[in-house]
């Protein structure tokens, strides 16, 4: 009877212990889930407030197909330009004039490309079961610090490290009432500054579809 009871105990700590409950293949694995389909059409608004400053709109419209070739459309009040990539070439224009703008001034990364940002499961320490959220370091500083619902399957915050600063990323999901479900709804960046100065970056998916045929033409660089 004892050694039964021994084994009840060992089995009910095993399914207990936070070492068994969250494997980081499974949550990278569920992760990837998340990524947009690679040949989609996306339209995103960007809200930008800086401390002291009114808030800054950005309305910005993506359409990829497959991994290296996209057209981006980004407008504001002080902008206007389409970005085309094909393969290693690009092509961008100032929609106001119509000319040609250097290939340096397009974004360096897809905001809503989480998994980048991420690394890869050997890049992390053990979870650690802190506040209902499983938040798991990196074994570099530089890298960003996770935080991952279980209820959810999805990483829902993300702290790294900015100049000194530490930029928190709070992300939202759709639901199954989205075309894509369980892919980037919102996504929310607050960095404060060490003289107490706060940025908020508010980044909406508005809409967002699976696109299959899309005209070799609408990614000319020439």
């Amino acid at each position: 009877m004892k050694k039964n009871i021994c084994l009840l105990l060992v089995c009910v700590a095993s399914i207990c212990s936070p070492t068994f409950a969250l494997d980081l293949n499974a949550v990278f694995e569920n992760q990837r889930k998340a990524t947009f389909p690679d040949t989609c059409e996306m339209q995103m608004r960007t809200t930008v407030t800086l401390a002291g400053q009114p808030a800054q709109n950005v309305e910005t419209t993506v359409v990829t197909a497959g991994e290296n070739k996209s057209v981006t459309t980004v407008k504001s009040s002080i902008m206007q330009m389409r970005i085309v990539q094909n393969g290693s070439r690009m092509k961008v224009t100032d929609l106001k004039t119509g000319k040609a703008l250097p290939a340096q001034n397009i974004p360096a990364q897809n905001p809503t490309d989480i998994n980048k940002q991420m690394g890869s499961p050997e890049d992390y320490k053990s979870p650690v079961l802190e506040g209902g959220l499983w938040k798991i370091s990196p074994k570099d500083a530089s890298r960003p610090t996770l935080y991952y619902s279980q209820k959810q399957k999805r990483v829902v915050k993300m702290e790294v490290p900015v100049n000194g600063m530490i930029a928190e990323s709070v992300f939202d999901y759709c639901d199954n009432s989205c075309p894509l479900p369980g892919t980037l709804k919102k996504v929310t960046i607050k960095t404060v500054a060490s003289q107490g100065g706060e940025s908020i970056v508010v980044l909406d998916v508005v809409n967002a579809k699976q696109r299959h045929v899309l005209p070799g033409k609408m990614f000319d660089v020439e």
